[in-house]
């Protein structure tokens, strides 16, 4: 599977890493930078571009290892394999034995090699409290030892099935214009191999004091696209029907649930993500918040510990109260009459169609009858716990005279 980089992300985010530590007091990479840079200005202008973007090119991936934030991302989630250490002397005996037929110390040279699984130490660490120690919990001791003497010359390998790298043919990760730009996306899901788009604002590359957050944000994405293109859970481009308002209104409850999903999965396999879980309940209180604060609660939780989720049920979840309520909330905690007083904060006014942020729940109790009748003339189909928004509720009662 191929990792590639937009040149404009690479030119962004190398200019801005050097400047931060230019002006943090490290100038050792930001002159090095320029020595090579600056004499690209004596060049012919048509051979500039190519010859500034190699030198990105070099200091994104090389020097400033930037790169190496979409790797352990990819590789946290599982989309590729972890990587392994494995030192350049074991690498040249394993050659030299091969090349002398000793087929049977091979094994003895894979132990060897094994003991170095867990030096990545001149990389960032991961995002991660236990991802690395469930990958080789016996080796840790072992290879203690050895990194100091053998982490200088460690190159990379990979060493698990590709199970999910199979089904991607190339991961790009391109420049965000804003935060809005932001965001994973996959490519031709249906015909061909997929292609992982990843849109990321430079800026995240700026601060090494602030990895954790890019790292935590490319996780977050990367969980996005994974379930896309995993036949589980049957991603589909879902058609919404409704006015504009709604359908903004079903994508945005479609994403907290699906960010819900993503966050409870890292959770459970000790990874950071964006959001801590009090933080996200915050958002789902914000959407949920008609619904009495126990069984609110409890929708939360019974989302927060579903281990698998399908596409179509959090599409379900997101259009549908009733679809929600029915599968999280029982019925001897709630009446059937109680349900049909809830009005969600943004639903559509009954009677205006209108996204409603202040609802009259039951007008018959607080209104005129004559107002109620007014209503019902125009709407004989409604009844007073369907409700209503307060301005048609005040339209009515002007109406009626009351």
């Amino acid at each position: 599977m191929k990792v590639s980089y937009s040149p404009q992300l690479m030119e962004e985010a190398v200019f801005r890493h050097l400047n931060h530590l230019e002006r943090s007091g490290y100038r050792a990479g930001y002159d090095e930078y320029h020595s090579l840079a600056d004499p690209i200005y004596e060049l012919p202008e048509d051979d500039r571009e190519i010859a500034f973007a190699k030198v990105n090119k070099i200091f994104f991936i090389e020097r400033l290892k930037l790169g190496e934030h979409v790797l352990r991302a990819l590789e946290a989630v599982g989309l590729i394999p972890k990587r392994k250490r494995v030192s350049r002397k074991a690498q040249l005996a394993a050659a030299a034995m091969e090349s002398d037929g000793y087929a049977g110390e091979s094994e003895q040279c894979d132990s060897d090699t094994g003991s170095d699984e867990t030096s990545l130490e001149d990389q960032p660490p991961l995002p991660t409290d236990t991802d690395q120690q469930e990958e080789n919990p016996t080796t840790d001791e072992s290879s203690e030892e050895d990194e100091s003497s053998e982490d200088a010359d460690g190159v990379i390998s990979y060493d698990l099935a590709r199970e999910f790298e199979e089904r991607i043919n190339e991961v790009t990760v391109k420049r965000a214009i804003n935060k809005v730009d932001e965001g994973s996306n996959v490519l031709n899901r249906i015909s061909g191999r997929p292609v992982i788009e990843m849109r990321v604002l430079a800026s995240r590359f700026c601060n090494p004091e602030e990895a954790q957050e890019l790292d935590a944000f490319l996780i977050q994405e990367f969980m996005h696209a994974k379930d896309m293109v995993d036949p589980e859970f049957d991603y589909e481009d879902a058609f919404i029907p409704g006015n504009p308002s709604v359908k903004n209104l079903i994508t945005a409850r479609f994403r907290l649930l699906w960010n819900m999903y993503v966050d409870s999965r890292l959770g459970r396999a000790g990874i950071i993500s964006t959001m801590p879980k009090e933080a996200r309940y915050r958002e789902f209180d914000n959407f949920y918040r008609k619904i009495p604060e126990k069984q609110r609660r409890g929708i939360f939780e019974g989302i927060w510990r579903t281990d698998t989720f399908t596409h179509e049920e959090l599409l379900s979840m997101a259009t549908d109260l009733e679809s929600l309520m029915s599968k999280y909330v029982d019925d001897v905690d709630m009446s059937e009459e109680e349900r049909d007083y809830i009005h969600l904060q943004g639903s559509p006014c009954p009677l205006c169609k209108f996204p409603t942020y202040n609802w009259v729940d039951d007008p018959e109790s607080i209104c005129d009858e004559m107002v109620i009748e007014a209503i019902q003339i125009d709407f004989p189909d409604w009844e007073s716990k369907d409700g209503g928004c307060d301005r048609c509720i005040e339209v009515y009662e002007l109406r009626a005279g009351v």
